[in-house]
């Protein structure tokens, strides 16, 4: 079969749908075009490699690609090359991969909400007060943050909880300013934090992006409420059907004026915990 046979047998067998389904494919589709018909273990090796040293993918992201590929193998009846259970080897640096310190992060809000761009000034704010992903934050589009609602829709990608989360009235203003219509490319995105780092003087080292502040929320979340809402809070992914409260973490309303969304259940209260005790919302008071 070619490429295009491949893809549309492995689409097949996807559960997801929207931004989330196309980022499957596009991982599917990459791995494809690099191994130009060559489909065996050596290629996945290759590639592999590939999204290492030269896009730079931590292990955690290599291993969600591994997968992929992996099921598009099983899928299209092609033998899988690795023994059971097989997967690419995780470095120690990645498991301890670096956070930032919590006053760090205060310094950095303090400064782009005095100097910062549009841009910066959205991409900071949603990143410290949601502990975005890098492909949650470039999928973001215009009618995902519904500022009239005050709602966020986030496509969460790696099996995540995909859901709806309350926009707090301390970051309103800084996404106001900003505009999701046009593609935010991941290239851009580190852009975007290169020029933050520059204007709170931060010297950049190795592994210390977006993720970092993700880290920092996480351990500090973990601190203050309990460890069911920090999970739902972050949308880790969902593993038993306790979870089943965040599939439907919205409500949308038809009425005279149109629609509107609502988050309600349990994502709801556990927005409200934790915005009760978030370490980043003051900084954007």
């Amino acid at each position: 079969m070619d490429n295009a046979e491949l893809l549309e047998v492995y689409s097949k067998g996807l559960s997801s749908s929207g931004k989330t389904r196309t980022h499957y494919l596009k991982y599917a589709q990459d791995f494809l075009k690099y191994a130009e018909g060559k489909i065996d273990k050596e290629t996945i090796e290759g590639y592999l490699k590939h999204l290492s040293g030269v896009h730079k993918y931590n292990d955690g992201t290599i291993n969600f690609i591994f997968r992929v590929i992996r099921t598009m193998f099983s899928r299209n009846n092609i033998d899988w090359p690795y023994n059971r259970g097989d997967s690419p080897s995780i470095r120690e640096s990645s498991i301890t991969a670096p956070a930032l310190h919590p006053e760090l992060i205060k310094k950095m809000i303090r400064t782009v909400k005095d100097t910062g761009e549009p841009d910066e000034k959205a991409f900071l704010a949603l990143s410290t007060t949601y502990g975005l992903r890098r492909v949650e934050m470039i999928g973001l589009k215009d009618i995902d943050i519904r500022l009239k609602d005050k709602t966020i829709h986030i496509a969460t990608a790696k099996h995540g909880r995909e859901r709806t989360h309350i926009i707090p009235e301390a970051i309103l203003p800084y996404l106001k300013q900003y505009t999701f219509s046009n593609a935010m490319s991941e290239f851009a995105l580190l852009g975007v934090w290169y020029r933050i780092e520059y204007r709170v003087g931060l010297k950049h080292t190795h592994r210390v992006g977006w993720h970092s502040i993700r880290r920092t929320l996480n351990t500090m979340l973990g601190k203050v409420v309990s460890q069911d809402s920090r999970k739902g809070f972050m949308r880790w992914k969902q593993r038993t059907s306790s979870d089943m409260g965040f599939r439907y973490s919205a409500q949308t309303f038809i009425g005279e004026e149109g629609e509107t969304t609502e988050v309600v259940g349990e994502a709801l209260t556990v927005d409200q915990e934790v915005f009760a005790v978030h370490p980043f919302l003051d900084a954007w008071s």
